[in-house]
Protein backbone atom coordinates (compact mmCIF):
# COMPACT_ATOMS: atom_id res chain seq x y z
CA UNK A 1 0.00 0.00 0.00
CA UNK A 2 0.89 3.58 -0.57
CA UNK A 3 0.30 6.33 1.68
CA UNK A 4 0.47 9.75 0.43
CA UNK A 5 -0.02 13.41 2.19
CA UNK A 6 -0.87 15.78 -0.31
CA UNK A 7 -2.42 19.03 -0.38
CA UNK A 8 -4.88 20.12 -3.11
CA UNK A 9 -6.32 23.77 -3.70
CA UNK A 10 -9.98 23.73 -3.33
CA UNK A 11 -12.18 26.53 -5.38
CA UNK A 12 -14.89 25.58 -3.14
CA UNK A 13 -13.28 26.62 0.14
CA UNK A 14 -11.08 28.87 -1.32
CA UNK A 15 -7.43 28.01 0.13
CA UNK A 16 -5.11 24.61 -0.03
CA UNK A 17 -6.29 21.89 2.33
CA UNK A 18 -5.01 18.54 3.11
CA UNK A 19 -5.64 15.21 2.41
CA UNK A 20 -4.13 11.90 3.22
CA UNK A 21 -4.47 8.60 0.59
CA UNK A 22 -3.87 5.24 1.33
CA UNK A 23 -3.93 3.47 -2.24
CA UNK A 24 -3.21 0.19 -3.71
CA UNK A 25 0.09 0.48 -5.45
CA UNK A 26 -0.41 -3.11 -7.85
CA UNK A 27 -4.51 -3.17 -8.05
CA UNK A 28 -5.44 -5.18 -11.13
CA UNK A 29 -8.51 -3.04 -11.56
CA UNK A 30 -9.67 0.46 -9.99
CA UNK A 31 -10.24 -0.24 -6.38
CA UNK A 32 -13.31 0.43 -4.14
CA UNK A 33 -12.87 3.72 -2.56
CA UNK A 34 -13.88 4.72 1.26
CA UNK A 35 -13.96 7.83 1.94
CA UNK A 36 -13.21 8.38 5.86
CA UNK A 37 -14.05 11.17 8.12
CA UNK A 38 -12.41 12.68 11.09
CA UNK A 39 -14.13 14.01 14.59
CA UNK A 40 -14.37 17.73 15.59
CA UNK A 41 -11.26 18.03 16.92
CA UNK A 42 -9.04 15.75 14.71
CA UNK A 43 -7.93 16.52 10.87
CA UNK A 44 -7.13 14.43 8.26
CA UNK A 45 -4.15 12.40 10.07
CA UNK A 46 -6.34 11.15 13.09
CA UNK A 47 -7.16 7.80 11.37
CA UNK A 48 -3.59 6.76 10.55
CA UNK A 49 -2.09 8.36 13.90
CA UNK A 50 -5.03 6.24 15.99
CA UNK A 51 -6.29 2.92 14.27
CA UNK A 52 -4.64 0.34 12.25
CA UNK A 53 -6.94 1.40 8.95
CA UNK A 54 -3.95 1.18 6.60
CA UNK A 55 -3.49 -2.88 7.67
CA UNK A 56 -7.18 -3.25 7.32
CA UNK A 57 -7.45 -1.27 3.46
CA UNK A 58 -4.66 -3.63 2.82
CA UNK A 59 -6.64 -6.87 3.36
CA UNK A 60 -9.33 -5.50 1.36
CA UNK A 61 -7.17 -3.76 -1.30
CA UNK A 62 -9.33 -0.79 -0.66
CA UNK A 63 -8.39 3.23 -1.24
CA UNK A 64 -9.37 5.73 1.68
CA UNK A 65 -9.32 9.38 1.40
CA UNK A 66 -9.12 11.39 4.61
CA UNK A 67 -9.84 14.76 4.08
CA UNK A 68 -10.23 17.61 6.99
CA UNK A 69 -12.78 20.55 6.87
CA UNK A 70 -11.66 21.71 10.14
CA UNK A 71 -14.73 22.13 12.57
CA UNK A 72 -17.30 23.04 9.59
CA UNK A 73 -19.05 19.57 10.30
CA UNK A 74 -19.06 18.65 6.55
CA UNK A 75 -21.42 21.19 5.76
CA UNK A 76 -22.13 24.50 3.58
CA UNK A 77 -21.29 27.13 6.40
CA UNK A 78 -23.75 30.08 7.32
CA UNK A 79 -21.20 31.78 8.21
CA UNK A 80 -17.72 30.79 6.53
CA UNK A 81 -16.38 27.54 4.07
CA UNK A 82 -18.52 25.63 2.02
CA UNK A 83 -17.27 22.01 2.92
CA UNK A 84 -20.48 20.09 1.91
CA UNK A 85 -19.99 21.00 -1.80
CA UNK A 86 -15.92 20.62 -0.82
CA UNK A 87 -16.38 16.75 0.73
CA UNK A 88 -19.50 15.54 -1.44
CA UNK A 89 -18.80 17.31 -4.85
CA UNK A 90 -15.33 18.65 -5.63
CA UNK A 91 -13.22 16.00 -3.31
CA UNK A 92 -14.31 13.26 -5.15
CA UNK A 93 -13.90 14.89 -8.76
CA UNK A 94 -10.28 15.51 -7.98
CA UNK A 95 -9.50 11.96 -6.33
CA UNK A 96 -10.46 10.47 -9.60
CA UNK A 97 -8.70 12.81 -11.79
CA UNK A 98 -5.40 12.00 -9.85
CA UNK A 99 -5.97 8.47 -8.85
CA UNK A 100 -7.41 5.40 -10.55
CA UNK A 101 -10.55 4.56 -8.22
CA UNK A 102 -13.65 2.43 -8.60
CA UNK A 103 -16.60 5.00 -10.25
CA UNK A 104 -19.14 1.93 -9.18
CA UNK A 105 -21.41 3.03 -6.26
CA UNK A 106 -21.36 -1.53 -5.18
CA UNK A 107 -17.55 -0.18 -4.55
CA UNK A 108 -18.00 3.15 -3.16
CA UNK A 109 -18.27 3.71 1.47
CA UNK A 110 -18.10 6.75 3.42
CA UNK A 111 -17.12 6.25 7.47
CA UNK A 112 -16.73 8.90 10.16
CA UNK A 113 -16.76 9.23 13.96
CA UNK A 114 -18.37 12.05 15.72
CA UNK A 115 -18.57 14.89 13.40
CA UNK A 116 -17.21 12.51 11.05
CA UNK A 117 -19.79 9.76 11.86
CA UNK A 118 -22.93 12.71 10.74
CA UNK A 119 -20.89 14.24 7.79
CA UNK A 120 -20.85 10.04 6.67
CA UNK A 121 -24.11 9.83 7.21
CA UNK A 122 -25.26 12.87 5.46
CA UNK A 123 -23.44 11.45 2.58
CA UNK A 124 -25.38 8.19 2.47
CA UNK A 125 -28.42 10.10 2.54
CA UNK A 126 -27.91 12.88 0.51
CA UNK A 127 -26.03 11.54 -2.31
CA UNK A 128 -27.57 7.52 -2.14
CA UNK A 129 -26.72 7.11 -5.88
CA UNK A 130 -23.22 7.33 -4.87
CA UNK A 131 -22.72 5.05 -1.92
CA UNK A 132 -23.27 1.57 -1.19
CA UNK A 133 -22.87 2.16 2.69
CA UNK A 134 -22.09 4.20 5.17
CA UNK A 135 -20.76 4.02 9.00
CA UNK A 136 -21.59 6.30 11.56
CA UNK A 137 -19.10 5.96 15.07
CA UNK A 138 -20.32 7.79 17.95
CA UNK A 139 -21.71 10.12 15.65
CA UNK A 140 -23.46 13.52 16.40
CA UNK A 141 -26.53 12.12 14.98
CA UNK A 142 -28.79 14.65 16.16
CA UNK A 143 -27.84 18.23 15.37
CA UNK A 144 -31.14 20.22 15.79
CA UNK A 145 -30.42 20.64 19.54
CA UNK A 146 -26.55 21.55 19.22
CA UNK A 147 -27.41 24.35 17.37
CA UNK A 148 -29.86 25.84 19.69
CA UNK A 149 -27.75 25.40 22.22
CA UNK A 150 -24.04 26.35 20.69
CA UNK A 151 -23.21 29.60 19.11
CA UNK A 152 -20.48 27.55 17.25
CA UNK A 153 -23.09 25.60 15.49
CA UNK A 154 -25.15 28.65 15.15
CA UNK A 155 -22.49 30.21 12.93
CA UNK A 156 -21.68 26.50 10.85
CA UNK A 157 -25.76 25.91 10.55
CA UNK A 158 -27.37 29.38 10.98
CA UNK A 159 -30.25 30.16 13.42
CA UNK A 160 -32.26 27.10 12.80
CA UNK A 161 -31.11 23.42 11.36
CA UNK A 162 -32.35 22.94 8.02
CA UNK A 163 -33.89 19.87 6.41
CA UNK A 164 -30.70 19.10 4.02
CA UNK A 165 -28.31 19.13 7.46
CA UNK A 166 -30.74 17.64 9.53
CA UNK A 167 -30.42 13.94 9.72
CA UNK A 168 -33.62 12.84 10.57
CA UNK A 169 -35.44 14.80 8.27
CA UNK A 170 -33.42 13.41 5.39
CA UNK A 171 -34.19 9.67 6.01
CA UNK A 172 -37.72 10.68 5.80
CA UNK A 173 -37.45 12.46 2.43
CA UNK A 174 -35.41 9.12 1.32
CA UNK A 175 -37.18 5.59 0.16
CA UNK A 176 -35.47 3.23 2.10
CA UNK A 177 -35.29 1.18 -1.20
CA UNK A 178 -33.13 3.88 -2.03
CA UNK A 179 -31.23 4.37 0.57
CA UNK A 180 -27.61 2.92 1.42
CA UNK A 181 -27.10 0.56 3.94
CA UNK A 182 -26.31 1.71 7.06
CA UNK A 183 -23.92 0.71 10.13
CA UNK A 184 -24.43 2.77 13.30
CA UNK A 185 -22.27 2.25 16.86
CA UNK A 186 -21.67 4.02 20.12
CA UNK A 187 -20.42 3.28 23.20
CA UNK A 188 -22.68 2.88 26.29
CA UNK A 189 -20.89 5.40 28.19
CA UNK A 190 -20.89 8.11 25.22
CA UNK A 191 -21.87 11.70 25.29
CA UNK A 192 -23.54 10.94 22.15
CA UNK A 193 -25.28 8.06 23.27
CA UNK A 194 -28.90 9.25 23.24
CA UNK A 195 -28.44 10.93 19.63
CA UNK A 196 -27.32 7.62 18.50
CA UNK A 197 -30.38 5.41 19.71
CA UNK A 198 -32.73 7.87 18.42
CA UNK A 199 -31.49 8.07 15.33
CA UNK A 200 -31.45 4.43 14.83
CA UNK A 201 -34.69 3.84 16.01
CA UNK A 202 -35.99 6.29 13.65
CA UNK A 203 -33.97 4.96 10.79
CA UNK A 204 -35.47 1.28 11.32
CA UNK A 205 -39.04 2.50 11.81
CA UNK A 206 -38.67 4.43 8.22
CA UNK A 207 -37.41 0.13 6.75
CA UNK A 208 -34.42 0.80 5.96
CA UNK A 209 -31.27 -1.48 6.44
CA UNK A 210 -29.28 -0.70 9.56
CA UNK A 211 -26.85 -2.25 11.70
CA UNK A 212 -26.76 -0.84 15.24
CA UNK A 213 -25.19 -1.57 17.81
CA UNK A 214 -23.90 -0.59 21.47
CA UNK A 215 -20.88 -1.98 23.52
CA UNK A 216 -18.84 -0.99 26.82
CA UNK A 217 -16.45 2.48 26.12
CA UNK A 218 -16.97 6.24 25.62
CA UNK A 219 -15.66 8.36 23.23
CA UNK A 220 -12.49 7.22 22.42
CA UNK A 221 -10.63 5.38 19.69
CA UNK A 222 -9.96 2.08 20.85
CA UNK A 223 -13.54 1.63 20.20
CA UNK A 224 -12.92 3.59 16.57
CA UNK A 225 -10.35 1.22 16.17
CA UNK A 226 -12.68 -1.85 16.58
CA UNK A 227 -15.08 -0.54 14.62
CA UNK A 228 -14.36 0.82 11.35
CA UNK A 229 -12.93 -2.80 10.89
CA UNK A 230 -16.15 -4.45 11.97
CA UNK A 231 -17.77 -1.67 9.39
CA UNK A 232 -15.52 -2.84 7.06
CA UNK A 233 -16.34 -6.67 6.99
CA UNK A 234 -20.48 -5.44 7.38
CA UNK A 235 -20.17 -3.26 4.29
CA UNK A 236 -18.58 -6.90 2.34
CA UNK A 237 -15.27 -5.42 0.39
CA UNK A 238 -13.56 -8.09 -0.86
Amino acid sequence: MAFIQMNIFSDSIGMMTGVNVIIPERAAEPPAVLYLLHGLSDDQSAWMRRTSVERYAERRNLAVIMPTTHRGFYTDMANGYNYWTYVSKELPEKMHSIFRLSREREKTFAAGLSMGGYGALKLGLRMPETFAAVAGFSSAADMKNRVSASDEHKRIFGDELSEENDLFALAEKLSPKDAPRIYMWCGTEDFLLDANRRLSSHLKALGFEIDYSESAGGHQWERWDEQIEKALDWFGIK
